[in-house]
């Protein structure tokens, strides 16, 4: 009976939010079609403050507090590649919140087909088939070119949603590969309570905190192909810790 009540009390603010999302995903596109043909490339940033304006009016207007930790680790070593946990729709928002506007995200390019939002995706990200290995090998190519251009790579290391009740999935090698390629540093970025907020599964929001803790830097200087496994398996480790000793969602496995 409480559950159904607290069902029906949340309904308003999921019809608020869904509303505040049309708005995100119509003024967005809107931005895309007038900046992307007049400025082409130099769109990016002012693409990436737009995302940046509206993860800040959604969290707002969702009553989702966020708060960070250790941020400067991430501006003091740009540019850098960042990595992240990813087991929550909202850390699309989470993303543009926490990172700078030269970031460059990598993406999956099944996202393209989604109506608006695949649009959105395009303007500002890298897309990857990675069941294509000439997809993968193109994608490649073009982060560890936008990093030698002085962009920050952003990548969910697990490659899609963790739906699993693990704090992390397995790791893929790509941002650890382009981090040493380009000798830059990796800083990992742990999203703490998000897939309570908004679970896996699901497109429920509820109002709260979550909480973004940075970690590193991990440096790369000197590593070739052969530490590519070491240096992800600490990341992974350390992350791992992170998220189980502070997200309330694995307390039940400590």
């Amino acid at each position: 009976m409480l559950r159904t009540l607290s069902y029906l009390f949340l309904i308003p603010y999921w019809i608020w939010l869904m509303l505040v999302f049309l708005a995100f995903l119509v003024t967005s596109s809107l931005a895309g079609l007038i900046l992307i043909p007049i400025l082409g490339k130099r769109a990016h940033e002012p693409m990436m403050a737009v995302y940046k304006f509206w993860s800040f009016t959604f969290f707002l207007c969702s009553g989702i507090r966020i708060r960070s930790t250790n941020r400067e680790i991430l501006f003091d070593n740009l540019p850098c590649i960042v990595v992240s946990n990813h087991g929550s729709n909202l850390d699309m928002f989470i993303g543009a919140y926490g990172l700078p506007l030269s970031v460059k995200p990598m993406a999956k390019v099944q996202l393209k087909k989604m109506p608006l939002l695949g649009f959105l995706f395009s303007t500002v990200c890298v897309l990857v088939d990675r069941s294509n290995k000439e997809s993968r090998d193109k994608s490649s190519r073009a982060m560890i070119a936008e990093i030698r251009n002085g962009k920050t790579i952003f990548i969910y290391p697990e490659g899609t949603r963790n739906k699993g009740d693990k704090p992390l999935n397995d790791f893929y090698d790509g941002a650890f590969r382009f981090a040493i390629e380009s000798q830059r540093p990796i800083v990992a970025m742990c999203s703490i309570n998000a897939r309570k907020l908004n679970p896996s599964d699901s497109y429920a929001v509820r109002p709260g905190t979550i909480r973004i803790r940075y970690m590193g830097p991990y440096s790369t200087a000197g590593l070739t192909k052969e530490d590519l496994p070491k240096l992800k398996e600490q990341i992974y480790s350390d992350m791992y810790a992170t998220i189980l000793q502070e997200d309330p969602m694995y307390r039940h496995l400590l």
